[in-house]
């Protein structure tokens, strides 16, 4: 055979293998997402309102992207490749572990302690649990804080060589004094779940497995008081290859390895009022009426598996995955016992994402020096709270561990500390009545020690007050 026709071969293979991902698109079945995996919408040549769309082939491109034929089996075959040969994740949100263990890659920041939340930060997600912790006592209720250990926190020893982590406190161990100065009730999981020498997390996926799960909520039942008939004291079966991690998932999204598991030979006894869609639904309610008590618990992904241990043991349970957390839902409940988990990766939304509940009011007697600088603060009527009206804002000048309040007319309230713009200084947000006076109002906060008095200014978003 001649070389230019050998070549003209290979070059006509070498096409007709590029064209099989596009041309495949036309007659095989299209891929599912993997895991958490968002993919493109279809493009559009036009817009809501009927004109061309400029961004359509932009749109095409990252369509086609995301759903050219055999995308899914290609990948996961690439990761094996990279994880055989080079031992390298191509998957930048999943870490590479020993002994085939995988990790969520922010955790490993944790782990040595290189993105460290700030003083304030952690002083406001400190106070905005102190402000929670008010509005649910006032209702008769309690508050219990509790946080999910990165599974790096549980098992270091399964990490690659990832470096020596830096000297001092990681950031949950500088928020646990914090809490105690707010009278915060915490349950720590990190004891108990080290103490144990059976696996609690699973090799492949991010959160804890059954068994860490029943043992999760025999701390935070001991911790309320409660009593219980606690799983974790029941005979378990081995169930090996019964789960797929999420972490395996997002790296191999074809891949067919299962992780193990346990399942416990006693059924759960509870009902739903509603069947959830699954263990992710927004929103899970229980009822269980040989138990006593009412649970009204926020929670994350972490609560997926550990929710029926829980609802197994109260009368009634209300399980919400709201972020903010929306506290309107114990008026709804009338629950007497409040549970907020949070993962440990995630500590930062307690200074980010402000709890839904109205401003409590504050009393003040005299009248505060003026200060240095202003506050800013936008108005928003888009929220879940009716008959009250949001505002966001930040201030520049507080000190580290400075209350915020805001002063409209005659009533004066304390803002919650938390807020997106950590760029724009320290952020606020607060719920007040529609009804509130929004003229000549003024935020208050300590500035070098000191209660000062700022002026403040409201942006409108178009209600005439």
């Amino acid at each position: 055979m001649e070389l230019k026709t050998k070549a003209r071969l290979a070059m006509g293979s070498f096409l007709a293998a590029c064209l099989i991902p596009s041309a495949g698109m036309l007659v095989l079945p299209e891929g599912t997402a993997a895991a958490n995996q968002q993919l493109a919408a279809p493009p559009s040549l036009t817009r809501e309102d009927g004109s061309f769309n400029p961004e359509v082939f932009q749109e095409v491109t990252d369509y086609i992207a995301d759903h050219f034929a055999l995308r899914q089996e290609l990948i996961t075959a690439d990761a094996a490749l990279n994880a055989a040969v080079f031992h390298i994740s191509a998957e930048e949100k999943v870490t590479l572990g020993r002994e085939g263990w995988l990790f969520y890659a922010e955790t490993v920041d944790d782990h040595l302690r290189t993105s460290p939340l700030t003083d304030r930060q952690l002083w406001a997600g400190a106070h905005t649990l102190g402000l929670m912790r008010e509005y649910v006592e006032a209702r008769g209720g309690r508050l219990l804080f509790t946080v999910a250990p990165n599974k790096a926190t549980i098992y270091p020893e399964y990490l690659p060589d990832v470096g020596k982590p830096l000297e001092g406190a990681g950031n949950l161990d500088r928020l646990i004094p914090l809490l105690e100065g707010e009278g915060i009730a915490y349950a720590d999981l990190r004891e108990p779940l080290q103490g144990e020498n059976t696996f609690l997390y699973y090799r492949l996926d991010s959160h804890w497995n059954t068994l860490g799960s029943a043992l999760a909520q025999q701390t935070l039942l001991q911790a309320l008081d409660k009593e219980f008939d606690p799983f974790w004291l029941t005979p378990a079966q081995a169930a090996a290859g019964s789960h797929r991690g999420d972490l395996y998932e997002m790296l191999y999204p074809t891949g067919t390895e299962l992780d193990w598991d346990a399942q416990y030979d006693r059924p759960f006894t509870f009902t739903y009022v509603r069947q959830p869609r699954g263990p992710d639904d927004q929103r899970i309610e229980t009822e269980n009426p040989s138990k006593t008590g009412s649970l009204l618990m926020y929670r994350d992904s972490f609560g997926n598996s550990l929710y029926p241990f829980l609802a197994e043991e109260f009368s009634h349970a209300l399980f919400s995955r709201s972020m903010p957390c929306q506290l309107n839902l114990l008026d709804q409940t009338g629950a007497d016992t409040v549970i907020f988990e949070l993962v440990e990766r995630n500590l930062d939304y307690l200074a980010i994402h402000a709890p839904v509940f109205p401003a409590p009011e504050r009393l003040l007697t005299g009248t505060p020096p003026t200060g240095e600088g202003t506050g800013l603060a936008l108005i928003s009527e888009r929220h879940p709270l009716e008959g009250y009206l949001r505002l966001e804002g930040a201030v520049h000048e507080a000190d580290r561990d400075s209350p915020i309040y805001i002063r409209l007319g005659k009533a004066l309230y304390e803002a919650t500390p938390a807020g997106e713009d950590w760029d724009g200084g320290s952020p606020f947000t607060l719920y007040v009545p529609r009804e509130a006076s929004l003229k000549d109002g003024s935020l208050l906060c300590i500035q070098q020690g000191e209660l000062r008095a700022l002026p403040l200014e409201i942006l409108s978003s178009g209600r005439n007050d």
